[in-house]
């Protein structure tokens, strides 16, 4: 009998420990895939406000927003995550952090939604796709969420000249050459010093 129960408590030990380390490593490996970003990473240089991995999302979520038609500039043509980084380094903490909330949930919403990937690790036609479905879902922080980052990438995208040929936009009615607001001189000025 003795012997029974030294085995049997020893292959629960070992059993035990067998399952613990197997959750480990598969937690370990979930927040490594949830965390890791992949290739948009280094295409930004230096950012104030986004962090690398917001930068994965924003150009993820911009290239699901804007057209990927010939003639029509890319996504960093248009200097969109640029121009967002710019935008958030000047607005108050709250403002910039409920951004950042906003863009983390729409990054793993599909994992939530029964997809088994992050939103910037899809196709970009599984991208638009998904998006075109959760903008018309029920629930409001994601449908605003969706609706108002997805607004935000089509606003730099379309403002920026590199677009307005495409579009047949000849610029403004003056033809006046762009004069930067001391804001974005000194946000520039920034990005020189701490590059």
């Amino acid at each position: 009998m003795r012997t029974t129960t030294f085995f049997a408590k020893r292959r629960f030990l070992k059993l035990a420990l067998i399952g613990v380390g197997g959750a480990v490593a598969v937690a370990g490996g979930g927040v490594g895939y949830l965390t890791q970003t992949h290739r948009y990473r280094g295409r930004y240089g230096k950012l104030l406000a986004l962090d690398d991995h917001h930068a994965d999302i924003v150009h993820a979520l911009a290239e699901a927003c804007t057209p990927d038609r010939p003639g029509f500039p890319t996504v960093e043509q248009t200097e969109i995550v640029a121009r967002l980084d710019e935008e958030l380094f000047f607005v108050s903490d709250g403002i910039c952090s409920e951004m950042k909330a906003a863009l983390y949930l729409i990054e793993m919403l599909p994992l939530v939604s029964g997809h088994v990937s992050r939103l910037s690790c899809m196709p970009v036609a599984e991208r638009r796709a998904f998006l075109a479905k959760a903008s018309e879902t029920r629930n409001d922080t994601v449908r605003v969420a969706v609706s108002s980052l997805a607004a935000a990438m089509r606003w730099y995208y379309y403002g920026h000249p590199a677009s307005w040929n495409a579009i047949g936009y000849d610029g403004p009615f003056m033809q006046l050459p762009e004069q930067h607001s001391e804001q974005r001189v000194f946000y520039a000025e920034l990005l020189k010093k701490n590059s």
